[in-house]
């Protein structure tokens, strides 16, 4: 039956209960219509188990009289026998069967992969679709058919944010690029992909009812570009957000929800709520563009039914929200999926996907004398963290043995003359973190290496986001990256630090000297109430735009190799909208060995009318040479992608002028520059009788020429005059009726863009 056929069938009641969740994360089952459970799953860094055997298990677990207490600490210690008692060994021993047959024979261990952070840092595309389809075999493993969280491409703005390791960047284009990676990865698997949290959910801090204020402007420009990349390339499901924008709840915003998601963006998927995310009336929610209200049981059908009833819920938007969860569910359901691959090939392919995503995604931030790549390993004596936290808590968690210790890949070696620090820092969902400082026990660590003057220290950053190093980076003689890298964290360290690997990770987010110094400092949260007072200036653009240095640019990340660009130039100089530019240029690897090097690509538009940031990122690629080797290599973008939003017009306008363009291997460090003009932009920006009186005040000649108009028309002059003393963003063509009459000064307009 299509879905129009089982919709006539199903009374109004049945229909409101399909937008109910019925488990925690499961959907509701009627099975005389084919329509069946679904079983979502927290999933963007592999299985959640917590959340699985709490679906599925804690039933079973109850009714054999074992306690919630023993049921929670036998999961959380599923492989790490000797933490149990004789009595939750037995459980777990029955959980484990349990879960055996569940999957269809294959034992439970699953893996943990890498969150958004690190994925971002690969600038790989094809690594991020590579972990996207291990995701997918994974919940196809544990029958998981929505995986929750894949991807989070919510933007990184402030780097306390318990959930900053989750997202991509503090820069739309690298985050949307690659996150859409990720839901053709999970969706290749016939696993429904889930995109979150819709939108600009940047804070833990009281999430579930924080007003976020943010300019029209900073939100087009900023925190929807990603989504709608990630929706455009296949997305199944779109998760709506805890926090109210502008006044209006994420999960009751129909301008959010219906005229950008569905109207704008061309969705036609499943919209859900974060879990618990629906505060008010479950009606309005679905009335603004919600299809399944989470978590369950959702008894909330009256509620909905009273909404159709009244008139605040249409027929059509009940019908609507009911269908999109009977197509989810007969597309995605992973109980008929046939498990593609062997036990061993699943396993191989995830930890491939994991290595690979560590390989090209850790950074080197530090390099003294060239201390790295060691001939000599056993030199190492770890200190610091005895173990890499290989994800955050939260909806990120996965329990696993497949994770190779420190101990295991490094050895235990405590004479070695490099002491590499751990530093190993916990991030959670639901809060914050307080500052960016290191622990004092680390600093003791650190400073006491440095009095000792004895050993080269290295820090290993296994951190969440920004840390604050200003008062010691010049102290140590090297610095790796690696956030939270899931299982194959500790052996692609030690490749990299070998040599086997050449680094290439590149920073997708600003390090800052302090915290003070990033961008959004003066905006964060006492209450309920967040000003994003940065507007579009996050990360490397506010850094930038104040003038303020920090300790590592965007884009940044050091390699065992060198790199040239040269012989850079556009296909023309000139351009109109619709065409693309496209930026040719020669890359060389000049060093001693292969590597792979990201050439970004930035624009600046020096001259506005509205303030923009110095310059922002408009193209990127990754390219591996051997050494020595050249090749000839093009970037593009689209004229398009130059617009800036105009709260004025209430649309994206292009501005004539001349724009900068800069071929560079991190914001700071530029290697070839080109410039372009654009004529044709925008209408409502071209100098002209559409302009601000603020526009050609301080431009003499179009100054007179306006003048001169104005008296040959016997226009009043005095207008003029009063417009640029007290309203000089006046347009002109508002203050004078009879401005299609000033062809002087239209032509002068003309003949000044053509200098």
């Amino acid at each position: 039956m299509t879905t129009k056929d089982i919709l006539s069938k199903l009374n109004d009641r049945q229909k409101a209960s399909l937008i109910c969740g019925a488990g925690f994360f499961s959907t509701r089952e009627i099975s005389e219509y084919g329509i069946k459970r679904m079983q979502f799953l927290d999933g963007g860094t592999g299985m959640n188990f917590e959340q699985l055997f709490g679906d599925i298990f804690i039933a079973y677990a109850i009714e054999n009289n074992y306690t919630r207490e023993q049921f929670d600490h036998v999961i959380h210690n599923f492989y790490k026998l000797d933490n149990l008692t004789d009595e939750e060994k037995k459980l777990r021993e029955e959980l484990f069967k349990k879960l055996t047959e569940y999957t269809g024979g294959f034992e439970p261990h699953p893996g943990c992969y890498p969150p958004g952070i690190l994925l971002g840092s690969t600038w790989n595309p094809e690594v991020v679709y590579e972990n996207g389809q291990a995701l997918g075999l994974e919940a196809l493993m544990y029958k998981i058919s929505c995986l929750l969280g894949t991807p989070n491409v919510n933007l990184l703005r402030e780097p306390r944010n318990g959930r900053f390791f989750e997202g991509y960047s503090e820069d739309p284009l690298v985050g949307g690029v690659l996150a859409r990676e990720m839901v053709k990865g999970v969706e290749s698997k016939g696993v429904a992909a889930n995109v979150k949290h819709f939108a600009a959910n940047n804070l833990e801090i009281n999430r579930s009812g924080i007003d976020q204020h943010i300019s029209r402007r900073a939100i087009e420009e900023m925190y929807l570009p990603a989504f709608g990349k990630c929706v455009k390339a296949g997305a199944a499901t779109v998760m709506a957000a805890y926090p109210k924008i502008n006044g209006a709840h994420c999960t009751e915003n129909p301008w959010l929800l219906r005229e950008v998601l569905r109207e704008r963006w061309g969705f036609n998927g499943l919209c859900m709520t974060d879990w618990g995310a629906c505060v008010g009336d479950s009606g309005d929610s679905v009335a603004s563009g919600i299809d399944l209200l989470m978590p369950g049981p959702w008894n909330k059908e009256d509620e909905i039914l009273a909404a159709l009833n009244d008139g605040r819920l249409s027929r059509s938007a009940f019908e609507e929200a009911a269908g999109h969860v009977i197509e989810l569910t007969a597309k995605y359901n992973a109980n008929d999926r046939v498990f593609p691959v062997t036990n061993g090939e699943y396993v191989e392919q995830g930890r491939k996907a994991c290595y690979d995503a560590n390989a090209e995604g850790i950074i080197m931030l530090k390099n003294r004398d060239n201390l790295f790549p060691l001939d000599d390993m056993s030199r190492i004596s770890l200190m610091g963290s005895p173990e890499l936290r290989i994800y955050g808590s939260g909806s990120a968690q996965v329990i696993t043995d497949r994770a190779p210790s420190l101990k295991e890949v490094f050895g235990d070696n405590s004479d070695g003359d490099v002491a590499v620090v751990v530093i190993s820092l916990p991030s959670a969902e639901g809060t914050d973190r307080i500052d960016l400082k290191l622990p004092d026990e680390y600093v003791r660590i650190i400073r006491g290496l440095i009095d000792d003057g004895s050993r080269k220290i290295v820090l290993v950053l296994n951190i969440p986001g920004p840390v604050e190093l200003g008062d010691f980076i010049d102290d140590v003689d090297a610095v790796f990256l690696l956030y939270y890298p899931g299982m194959e964290g500790a052996t692609a360290l030690y490749d990299i630090m070998s040599g086997k690997v050449n680094p290439s990770g590149r920073l997708t987010v600003t390090f800052p000297v302090r915290y003070e110094d990033t961008p959004a400092f003066l905006n964060y949260p006492d209450g309920f109430t967040c000003n994003y007072g940065e507007g579009i200036f996050v990360g490397y653009r506010g850094y930038e735009i104040r003038g303020v240095k920090p300790l590592f640019p965007f884009g940044y990340g050091l390699s065992y190799t060198s790199f040239e660009i040269r012989d850079a130039k556009t296909d023309k100089t000139e351009y109109e909208l619709g065409d693309r530019v496209k930026v040719s240029f020669t890359l060389t690897n000049t060093g001693s060995m292969a590597g792979s090097e990201v050439v970004q690509l930035y624009v600046g538009d020096p001259v506005s009318v509205q303030r923009k940031p110095v310059k922002e990122l408009r193209a990127f690629g990754k390219y591996h040479l051997e050494k020595g080797e050249s090749r000839e290599l093009t970037l593009e973008f689209d004229i398009k992608d130059l617009g800036s939003y105009s709260e004025d017009y209430g649309k994206f306008l292009i501005e004539d002028g001349v724009y900068n363009i800069s071929l560079a291997f991190s914001l700071d460090d530029i290697r070839a520059t080109a410039s372009i003009r654009i004529r044709k932009g925008s209408e409502e920006l071209m100098l002209g009788i559409n302009s601000r009186f603020l526009d050609i005040m301080y431009r003499p000649a179009l100054r007179d020429a306006l003048i001169a108009d104005i008296r040959r028309t016997g226009a009043d002059y005095q207008a003029m005059i009063d417009s640029e003393r007290y309203t000089p963003n006046a347009r002109i063509n508002v203050i004078y009726k009879n401005a299609a009459d000033f062809n002087n000064f239209v032509k002068e307009c003309n003949n000044y863009l053509k200098d």
